[in-house]
């Protein structure tokens, strides 16, 4: 048998969930980078640029407070107190510099003005003009630190723009993978589903129409995976079932022919023995040749089903659909089985309503399936037993019930008594027959496109139905 596999079920589960893996790891992975990237920003936004906003907020308090000790000095005309003052703002600006810089040391070259050496005149002007004019040094120092106050704020400005526009890709990121895992995730898990749903379908399919005794037909095969392999398994299985059951079939049709003319040959010696034309027949002969007729006689008939299965099977079955009366049916039905009944002691009766029940069927298949119905159930009658036949309408079909006091089918063999030469366990050694007659029986009510089942519970009997639509198709 040829491989199909290419992709096994195994492999394809593993690259959707790899494929769902890859996806849900690598968004988690940039958004924890992302993350951590904000966190490096926003830590430096904290420890630098804060820091040091805060650091020339401070210094140039100083500047301002010096600036207006110097021109508080100049109108007071010498005040000792502006000139503490002055020492002690340039002392805490120093300070707060050279602390500034240990930190922050690549200001070193830019404030390298700060740090040298400078001097600051004190000397009144000719002018109040002159006295309130800022100090040359203290302008300059406030000038460089103004600009650097406003390169860091220019600085922080730039972080926090590039911080909210990485958080905005990180949330886009974030929501595009979430989106991709969950089509992946949710479309994924429904492809494969529907995939494996649907080889399953078929191979349940045609193990269905293989379970209902239908000669099995090959399946299509769907998929390149274990269910492939399993499909084309089933059609292999078929063709054999098919090969098998056409040379059954011939078998069986060779067999009927090679027997029928023998049998027939030793009827007719039988039936000229027993008319005497060979000479008196005594009692004890007579028995023999009776009992020798009606082995003959059930060897034609078992050769009659076996022939009506085998054209069923082997050509489309041919009805003639025409109106037909249930209650002509029942009646014609109990006549034809009257004498085998009155020889087991079993009561035949016949329910029909008192308003004709009248559909459209081929009259002889379906007085066929009553035959066969109403004779099994006298066959596993008790003596003494009843069989009871009747038909009810209802909306656009009719039904047809046949029930006895036997002992019943268990509910896990209903299914199978339909099958060809299928014949309940209990029943094989205790009751003749070759199977055939439910199986001939469920063919002719599907070609009329009825329902057939059977109803009871072991030791109650059984109740064979079937049902067929008023107006045939």
């Amino acid at each position: 048998m040829p491989k199909v596999r290419q992709f096994t079920i195994a492999a394809k589960l593993l690259i959707w969930a790899s494929a769902l893996i890859i996806i849900f790891f690598g968004t988690t992975a940039y958004l924890f980078r992302q993350v951590s990237h904000d966190a490096e920003v926003s830590n430096r936004i904290v420890a630098e640029n804060h820091a040091l906003d805060s650091a020339i907020q401070r210094m140039l308090e100083r500047l301002y407070s010096v600036q207006d000790n110097i021109s508080r000095y100049r109108l007071l005309g010498g005040d000792e107190k502006a000139v503490g003052f002055i020492v002690e703002d340039l002392t805490r600006f120093g300070e707060i510099l050279e602390d500034t810089l240990d930190k922050h040391p690549r200001y070193r070259e830019e404030w390298k003005e700060l740090t040298a050496e400078y001097e600051i005149t004190l000397d009144p002007g000719e002018t109040v003009g002159d006295n309130l004019a800022p100090n040359v040094t203290v302008r300059e120092w406030t000038d460089i630190l103004e600009q650097s106050l406003l390169d860091n704020v220019a600085d922080m400005e730039q972080s926090l723009t590039e911080l909210h526009d990485a958080g905005q890709r990180a949330a886009d990121i974030g929501l595009y993978g979430l989106i991709a895992c969950l089509v992946l995730g949710v479309g994924g898990s429904l492809g494969l589903a529907w995939t494996l749903n649907r080889s399953l379908s078929e191979v349940q399919r045609g193990i269905r129409e293989l379970g209902t005794g239908a000669t099995p037909r090959d399946i299509r095969i769907l998929s390149n995976d274990e269910l492939g392999e399993l499909a084309l398994a089933f059609n292999a299985m078929a063709a054999r079932l098919r090969r098998e059951e056409r040379m059954r079939s011939d078998f069986v049709a060779m067999l009927s022919h090679e027997i029928r003319t023998p049998l027939t040959s030793v009827r007719e010696s039988v039936d000229l023995i027993k008319s005497g034309t060979f000479g008196q027949v005594t009692e004890q002969q007579a028995k023999f040749l009776h009992i020798a007729e009606s082995e003959a006689i059930r060897l034609s008939e078992l050769l009659a089903r076996l022939m009506s299965v085998s054209r069923m099977e082997s050509e489309t079955l041919e009805l003639k659909p025409a109106e037909t009366d249930a209650g002509r049916l029942i009646e014609f039905t109990l006549e034809r089985l009257a004498p085998t009944a009155e020889a087991k002691s079993v009561t035949l009766k016949a329910e029909v309503p008192d308003t004709p029940v009248v559909f459209t069927a081929d009259r002889e298949h379906i007085r066929q399936v009553l035959l066969n119905l109403a004779g099994n159930a006298i066959k596993f009658s008790p003596e003494g037993g009843t069989v009871t036949v009747s038909a009810a309408s209802g909306g656009d079909t009719v039904t047809f019930r046949v029930e006895d006091d036997g002992p019943g089918i268990p509910e896990e063999e209903r299914e199978r008594v339909f099958l060809k030469y299928y014949r309940e366990p209990a029943m094989r050694d205790s009751v003749d027959g070759a199977g055939l007659g439910l199986a001939i029986s469920k063919r002719i009510i599907l070609a009329h496109q009825g329902r057939i089942w059977v109803e009871g519970e072991p030791g109650r009997g059984s109740r064979f139905c079937f049902s067929l639509p008023v107006k045939h198709a």
